[in-house]
């Protein structure tokens, strides 16, 4: 290359710098939305209410809790309930109070700069009872390494009623009974430190829930009318632990308008991103400001039959020579009375 030929090179790799300009994309900006969560059912409360506010784009993963609001639920025969807030932005009815079906609850809710929001009203729909509750033990090779996934799939059986229109969610939640409730960093020497596990002061359980957009289970009538619902889903338990695994599952009527809303949200959390999705919308829920009905609210209030089961997992099943993959927790710390 001669002295011309390098001269033209270096001059437009110049050019092609200065023409470069980092790229700043536009801050979105949403207004402050309230988020409402929560359903009623006709099984003995209490039933919990969620009230946050939406934060801005910059503020990742982030709500902020709605104190101080009232918020009750009243039927089509005029009887109320008023919810009463045991922590920021959670409000539960007594434990004595339960939904009827046949009857359609609204919600209301008032917030301390004096907007109230008014949920379309919800008919409370009985649901059927779980008949079955069964697991099967799985073991499958993770691709890519050598561990194992082993554990138990939980499958229940309910038959849906000969009249059409029926629509179903399930939850469930995971009781355990934990014997270390607490690890610590100790001094260890001059300069070294070591984890203890600290035992509980009483007894003390882990809930875990299957809520939120990350457990969405549904199921319509649509093609099944007034047969059985077989080996329906529901979860997979981990075998971690040769004890016995504790689960409370939830069957739960649905109205038609709330089983769209949930199908929607459920369509939004699967999406990847790829160019063929469909592009990401604001789903609008049943809560409205009643001063403006244009405002944005997010979530539903929904009331549902129920019927509740416990499912006690034996891990007697498992075949011999399978080993739980045991969960490891620290030393406990010699100075700690047992």
């Amino acid at each position: 290359m001669n002295y011309i030929s390098q001269t033209v090179l270096y001059v437009g790799l110049i050019a092609l710098g200065s023409c470069v300009s980092p790229y700043q994309p536009e801050t979105k900006t949403i207004p402050k939305s309230l988020v409402v969560d929560g359903y009623i059912t006709d099984q003995p409360g209490p039933h919990t209410i969620n009230l946050t506010y939406t934060s801005d784009y910059t503020q990742a993963a982030l709500n902020y809790r709605v104190t101080k609001a009232a918020v009750s639920v009243t039927d089509d025969q005029g009887n109320r309930q008023d919810f009463l807030e045991v922590s920021a932005g959670t409000y539960r009815t007594p434990a004595n109070w339960q939904g009827k079906a046949g009857r359609s609850y609204t919600l209301t809710i008032r917030t301390t700069d004096n907007k109230v929001y008014v949920s379309k009203p919800e008919l409370l729909k009985p649901v059927p009872p779980i008949d079955k509750t069964y697991y099967e033990f799985t073991e499958t090779i993770i691709p890519g390494i050598k561990n194992t996934n082993k554990g138990f799939n939980i499958y229940l059986d309910t038959r849906d009623p000969s009249e059409t229109g029926d629509y179903y969610r399930w939850r469930w939640t995971h009781y355990e009974q934990l014997l270390y409730c607490e690890t610590r960093s100790v001094p260890l020497g001059r300069t070294g430190r070591i984890d203890y596990s600290y035992y509980c002061c009483g007894n003390c359980w882990d809930l875990i829930r299957c809520n939120g957009t990350n457990c969405i289970s549904l199921a319509s009538d649509a093609l099944i009318n007034g047969k059985t619902i077989s080996r329906q889903f529901i979860l997979r338990a981990p075998f971690n632990s040769l004890n016995t695994y504790y689960v409370e599952i939830e069957q739960l009527s649905l109205s038609r308008e709330a089983y769209a809303y949930l199908k929607g949200v459920e369509a939004l959390t699967k999406t990847n991103g790829g160019i063929f999705d469909a592009a990401p919308a604001a789903l609008r829920g049943n809560v409205t400001n009643t001063a403006d009905p244009t405002e944005q609210v997010f979530g539903y209030f929904s009331a549902s039959g129920a019927s509740i089961v416990p499912v006690y997992v034996d891990p007697a099943i498992v075949p011999k020579g399978v080993s739980p993959d045991l969960i490891i927790y620290p030393p406990i710390d010699p100075a700690q009375p047992p």
